[in-house]
């Protein structure tokens, strides 16, 4: 059930708009009353036992995150015959679906530098332990803020891996052109997974254009269309490191976040000498062009839910 405006959540957030819908659940901007600030609420509809034990046992890894690129999570709770929450930083800005939708294509440069601090995102949860992967990259979730700091946001997708086990907070989702081929139906995912999936938002980015989906690509049904056809002037090294996160077997790909950070960064002359702070791109306007709700719900039409058991 979505959340009409102004409604009081849990007794401390206030609804103020809807930032998203999907298929499970909704993401909302909401002020939290106890502390006078805005916050985003990420929703999951799915509320049997066994995800609700789930749940809380990765909203407690989620809440001890803390890295520059990520939003903090503050708050989680679960409301009785309603739904899953998690409470995270809200990011004012635009996101990259917005700015692309602005701007037509970004910059070679700036799709280097948003890569790079992805990339750094990435490093940092595939690095903790137990690994988490974010699962859902896509231009949706990559937020630019007002003074041009790249953030990579929600996490109601997340899966935390405990050895060779895998335990999941609701449904697994795929969107098309940006999830690789082991995302679709019940196969194994690992860090390798989000690398594809950030190669696709870059490879987007650049050329204007959603890349062919990565299980037609497996099936052999669709090619992928290289990237320098699309965008002629994208530099060669670009693209190649681009085309290589996106290769369907996994083994074929980068292997960690931080090996494509370091392809992307030497791409171009501009970007090879750049230290870890650096990794910020052109403001984005205090106000998205787009705010209507359709325009905010767009891309999570795109979303296909598969109701799967926690594996």
């Amino acid at each position: 059930m979505t959340l009409e405006r102004g409604a009081l959540l849990y007794n401390r957030y206030r609804i103020i708009e809807i930032l998203g819908q999907g298929g499970m659940g909704s993401v909302y901007r909401a002020v939290d009353e106890n502390l006078g600030v805005d916050v985003a609420v990420k929703e999951n509809l799915f509320i049997t036992d066994e995800y609700a034990r789930q749940f809380r046992l990765e909203a407690v890894i989620l809440a001890n995150l803390r890295q520059q690129n990520l939003p903090r999570v503050t708050d989680h709770f679960v409301v009785s015959d309603q739904g899953q929450y998690l409470v995270m930083d809200y990011i004012e800005g635009e996101d990259l679906r917005q700015r692309m939708e602005r701007t037509n294509t970004i910059s070679a440069e700036e799709v280097i530098l948003i890569g790079a601090a992805m990339c750094k995102a990435l490093a940092y949860l595939h690095s903790r332990n137990p690994v988490i992967l974010h699962r859902d990259i896509k231009p949706g979730n990559v937020k630019i803020s007002p003074d041009g700091e790249i953030f990579l946001v929600d996490f109601g997708l997340a899966k935390v891996v405990q050895g060779s086990e895998v335990t999941t907070t609701g449904a697994r989702a795929m969107t098309p052109g940006y999830s690789p081929p082991e995302q679709y139906g019940t196969a194994r995912t690992d860090p390798r997974t989000d690398i594809y999936s950030l190669g696709a938002t870059l490879y987007a980015a650049l050329t204007g254009v959603i890349p062919e989906d990565g299980l037609a690509r497996a099936m052999e049904n669709a090619e992928l269309t290289p990237v320098r056809k699309r965008a002629p002037k994208v530099p060669r090294r670009l693209a190649n490191a681009i085309e290589k996160a996106m290769e369907t077997d996994a083994d074929d790909r980068f292997q960690q976040a931080d090996d494509f950070r370091s392809a992307l960064l030497s791409a171009s002359s501009k970007t090879q000498k750049l230290v870890e702070d650096d990794f910020t791109v052109s403001p984005s306007p205090l106000v998205p062009l787009d705010t209507t709700e359709d325009a905010q719900n767009s891309e999570s039409e795109d979303d296909i839910g598969e109701d799967l058991p926690p594996s």
